[in-house]
């Protein structure tokens, strides 16, 4: 019972909502709503329906649970009924970005990357790297006037 209850939690957390449910639904048999251990296990219900896009069985059991006896878990099913009924809002175009659509590209599928000879690496173009030499070090001048500069700082900060 316990591991169960454990178990879907986990599945729960996993983004498993499926197999979550299928481990809560027969817990939530077992035990009534009035009682602590069944109101918990149905939020989870509504929380692994709410995941699934089921919201018309998350409303339902929601209602259900603003008539339980503990408060704490009565409070949160009113709180979680507000958001689900609450109104959906249309999203502006400009808030999000349409990515295209791969299965209508006629070049998915096809040998857009070709085979290394030596590891089986794809690579997607043979162009050449721009070339890049060694790094170099930097000069005496260059050390010498950030070392005048700092002798300079540290007399100013500390007069």
């Amino acid at each position: 019972m316990a591991s169960a209850l454990v178990s879907a939690e986990a599945a729960l957390e996993r983004g498993d909502y499926r197999y979550s449910l299928s481990l809560l639904e027969p817990l939530a048999q077992q035990h009534s709503v009035n009682e602590q251990k069944g109101a918990s296990i149905r939020m989870l219900m509504v929380t692994a329906w709410m995941g699934q896009g089921e919201e018309g069985k998350a409303i339902s059991t929601c209602r259900e649970l603003t008539k339980c006896q503990d408060t704490q878990i009565r409070q949160e099913a009113r709180q979680l009924l507000a958001v689900l009924e609450a109104p959906t809002l249309e999203r502006p175009k400009n808030w999000s970005v349409e990515l295209p659509n791969l299965g209508s590209n006629p070049l998915v599928g096809k040998n857009q990357f070709r085979r290394s000879k030596s590891k089986g690496i794809k690579k997607a173009s043979t162009k050449p790297l721009p070339p890049t030499g060694p790094t170099k070090a930097l000069g005496i001048g260059f050390s010498t006037l950030t070392i005048i500069i700092f002798i300079c700082l540290t007399l100013l900060l500390s007069s």
